[in-house]
């Protein structure tokens, strides 16, 4: 129904509309995603109950009478309800009160050009990956640890089964494909007469075609994962100048992964990962690939050693040393995983546990545990129910994976997501096998995730309020200018002296309304919805909103001080940097002593050098320590008591900052307060001309 694109990266878009060659619909299709129109409330419901489909997209026109339709339409989405993207002819209130009361996820205005409905159709993306990676979190969990076991396995394999070189060569390549969900996968060495080029000598998947293709070192990703013997990885091999376009477009990638493969202290080679899609690998893909470069640098290494051994001794003893060697790099991967590992007999005692387990525990690396019961190492409660996970596991001989709490020695909650499985001895003995994965912080960020998604319904609420408040305003501030008028006219009439005193009421009611609109104002910057767009900013325009809306945190501890230059137009985003800006002013007042306004002040200064713009928030507060300070853009690290603070607000705003080419930095001394710079770059095309600085008071 929907058809298909070459790239695969694409969206579903079911669009509500009679016009075959709507020009949004048309756009659509010319950025490669699937696009289906019709007019027929009936035959898109079918659609929908066909699904998935991502964005339904649909005219403001079609609303203004009754949206009912709409929320009867998207409950017949399968399998969940798409995100609406609204139409609208103009950018004018009426024009939009449709789509705001029907709820829509995004809008877009006529003219809809090219670069409006990309924007949009990114913001989107964006939104419908957001739910997929919440819906998929516990999953990928899963997944982390039932890679982590295949890999263990893998490796025992490999310590058992006594492979050749190519063989193993292939077998790695080919699990490596499979456990980072590559397309391709191969091993390329260095010549054995030359270092100018390697030779692709194994390859599975897409790749397999290019078997004995031989390629430059110099010039390419690959030979510089070689010459500097690091890790390299493109998302986008377009985008990418680090890359040799012409082979890999050959070889029909858009990302990659490539590992160096040590030999005797130097890279001899490297192991390749590749994707048709852009942005296919994430961080754990390139972990895999180092443990599995590791086994086969180790197994080439082993490879070489066996062969030299040849010459000096029996097979006997060469079977030997490559199997306690073997041992000893299971040892040494075991010990270095990112997880705790045991094996316990179907007694319960732990015959075996890595370095990790045994510091987790307090005990020393090595020590005998197999006497020590689970009530000597965690709660009652913990004891028991871990019990009864292993118990489940032996009875019957199924993997499982459980989450619990097992304390830190220090009293830290910590959680642990558990593989059980069962292994067998040679001689038929049945052990438990466990690995355990602290996801401890993976559940802070979840429920980071929920606060910022009500943080996002606030922001949408205040929108709605700021709107529906301007009206009565505008209702307002009409009436009094006309009182103003009919006051004026009837000042003869009336005793002397009281013209005066009404003309200060209808003053102070004036300045009041007026005070009320800067605030709606102030509100609609910080509810925007368009955070990735990055247009010229006016930063002192952006400081003033911040400073309306901190001002009650700041008039009870310090005074405002604001010290501005002229300065060009900022390259950013105005609702982030307004979020950046109200959380460093919050936390200079936060710094400061309640009660002793008079005798300290938070300091604003506005300054350019260069290409750049310089904004300043400096406090008189308690200041911070250098362990404090050191640590003080770390996500999750706070000062604040338990429950009142969650550590990510300035960690956000580094991210903001950076996000948008700009630094962030910190000066503090315990005692003598603490200053934050922020330095943004100057907007390279000015869209409009810098407002004179307002004329404000030194002392706010």
């Amino acid at each position: 129904m929907f058809g298909a694109t070459e790239q695969g990266d694409w969206m579903k878009f079911l669009c509500l509309t009679s016009d075959d060659r709507h020009p949004v619909a048309e756009e659509l299709r010319r950025q490669g995603q699937a696009v289906f129109s019709t007019a027929d409330v009936v035959e898109a419901g079918a659609a929908l109950g066909h699904g998935p489909v991502d964005v339904l997209v649909v005219d403001a026109a079609d609303l203004v009478e009754d949206a009912r339709w709409l929320d009867a339409l998207r409950t017949r989405a399968r399998p969940e309800e798409p995100l609406v993207l609204g139409l609208a002819r103009d950018g004018t209130d009426a024009a939009l009160e449709p789509l705001l009361a029907a709820g829509v996820d995004e809008f877009l205005v006529e003219p809809f050009t090219p670069v409006q409905v990309r924007a949009r159709r990114l913001l989107l993306e964006r939104r419908v990956a957001a739910r997929r990676q919440r819906r998929t979190s516990e999953a990928e969990a899963r997944g982390e640890v039932a890679r982590l076991a295949s890999i263990i396995q893998m490796q025992s394999d490999v310590a058992m089964a006594g492979y050749g070189l190519d063989e193993l060569m292939r077998l790695l390549c080919e699990r490596s494909r499979l456990l980072c969900g590559a397309d391709g996968a191969a091993v390329a060495l260095l010549g054995a007469d030359t270092d100018e080029e390697v030779n692709y000598l194994v390859a599975s998947g897409s790749l397999t075609p290019f078997i004995g293709f031989r390629l430059k070192v110099e010039g390419s990703l690959t030979g510089a994962s070689l010459l500097r013997g690091e890790v390299m990885r493109t998302d986008d091999s377009e985008a990418d100048v680090r890359v040799n376009v012409t082979a890999l477009r050959q070889v029909g990638a858009r990302s990659m992964i490539c590992v160096p493969l040590w030999r005797e202290g130097r890279p001899v080679g490297v192991l390749n990962v590749t994707s048709r899609r852009p942005n296919t690998f994430e961080d754990r893909d390139v972990r895999t690939l180092e443990l599995m470069a590791g086994l086969l640098g180790a197994a080439m290494g082993n490879a070489a050693e066996a062969q030299a051994r040849q010459e000096l001794m029996v097979q006997n003893t060469l079977a030997m040393g490559a199997l306690e060697e073997s041992q000893e790099l299971f040892a040494s991967f075991m010990d270095n995983i990112p997880a705790v590992a045991f094996m316990k007999d179907e007694r319960g005692r732990r015959i075996w546990v890595n370095a990790r387990y045994s510091r987790f525990f307090g005990y020393p690396v090595g020590a005998d545990m197999s006497n020590v019961s689970d009530v000597e190492l965690m709660p009652a409660a913990s004891a028991e129910q871990s019990r009864r996970d292993d118990d489940a596991v032996l009875t019957s001989g199924k993997q499982s994976i459980t989450e619990m709490m097992v304390p830190a020695r220090d009293g830290t909650e910590r959680h642990w997501l558990t593989y059980r499985f069962i292994v067998r001895e040679r001689s038929g003995r049945r052990l438990l096998a466990g690995v355990a994965v602290d996801v401890t912080d993976r559940k802070a960020m979840q429920a980071q995730l929920v606060v910022s998604d009500r943080l996002a319904a606030v922001g949408t609420l205040a929108a709605g309020v700021a709107h529906e408040i301007n009206n009565p305003l505008a209702f307002v501030l009409s009436n009094l200018s006309f009182l103003a008028g009919e006051l004026h006219a009837l000042a003869p009439e009336l005793p002397s002296g009281r013209m005066a005193e009404l003309e200060e009421v209808l003053r102070e009611a004036t300045d009041g309304a007026h005070r009320v609109r800067q605030i709606v104002r102030d509100l609609r910057t910080f509810s925007r919805g368009d955070d990735e767009v990055a247009t010229a900013v006016n930063v002192q325009a952006v400081l003033e909103s911040a400073i309306t809306l901190a001002r009650s945190e700041l008039k009870l501890r310090a005074q405002l001080v604001r010290d501005y230059c002229e300065v060009p137009l900022v390259e950013g985003n105005e609702g982030r940097f307004g979020q950046v800006f109200l959380n460093l002013l919050i936390n200079a007042a936060q710094a400061i002593p309640m009660g002793q306004s008079e005798q300290h002040e938070v300091r604003l200064s506005l300054r350019s050098t260069g290409d750049r713009v310089i904004i300043e928030v400096r406090d008189t507060g308690v200041g911070m320590p250098p362990e404090v300070r050191a640590r003080i853009f770390d996500p999750f690290f706070t000062t604040k008591p338990v429950g009142e603070g969650t550590g990510l607000g300035l960690s956000i705003c580094h991210g903001i900052v950076t996000g948008f080419g700009g630094d962030i930095s910190v000066e503090s001394e315990e005692g003598r307060g603490s200053t934050f710079r922020v330095s943004l770059p100057v907007a390279r095309r000015a869209k409009e001309p810098v407002e004179p600085p307002l004329r404000m008071p030194l002392v706010g």
